[in-house]
C-alpha cells in the first residue's frame, strides 16, 4: 500500500512536483522514479509543492537533494512551495531551508 500520491504538472522545462501523504522507506521507490524522469536538459525547474505532504523522512529528503544537485549542474534550479507543519519543521531542522529555498504555497 502506498500513502504517497504524486502528481507532476507544467511545460516544457518547468514542472511542479505536488507531493499528498507521506513521504518514508515505504513510498520512496515511487519518489524516486518519478524524480528521475525529471532530468535535464528535459527538465531544468522544480518546485516541489508539499502543501498536501503530512511527513517526510530522511530517504525523501535525500532523494530531493540528489535532484537539487542533478538540476543545478545542469544551471537548473528546485524551490519547495506550501512547506508547513512537521515537514516545515524537518526543513528547518535539517537546515534544507538554507539549501532549497522554500516559497509561499
Amino acid at each position: 500500500m502506498n500513502d504517497l500520491d504524486i502528481t507532476i504538472r507544467g511545460e516544457g522545462k518547468d514542472k511542479t512536483l505536488h507531493l499528498e501523504g507521506t513521504c518514508d522507506l515505504a513510498s520512496a521507490p515511487l519518489l524516486r522514479e518519478t524524480l528521475v524522469e525529471l532530468r535535464p536538459p528535459e527538465v531544468l525547474n522544480v518546485t516541489v509543492d508539499v502543501a498536501g505532504l503530512e511527513f517526510i523522512d530522511s530517504t525523501g529528503l535525500g532523494l530531493l537533494l540528489g535532484t537539487l544537485r542533478r538540476l543545478r549542474e545542469a544551471g537548473g534550479t528546485m524551490q519547495i512551495s506550501g512547506a508547513q507543519g512537521a515537514v516545515l519543521r524537518v526543513l528547518e531542522i535539517t537546515d534544507l531551508d538554507k539549501v532549497i529555498p522554500l516559497v509561499a504555497g
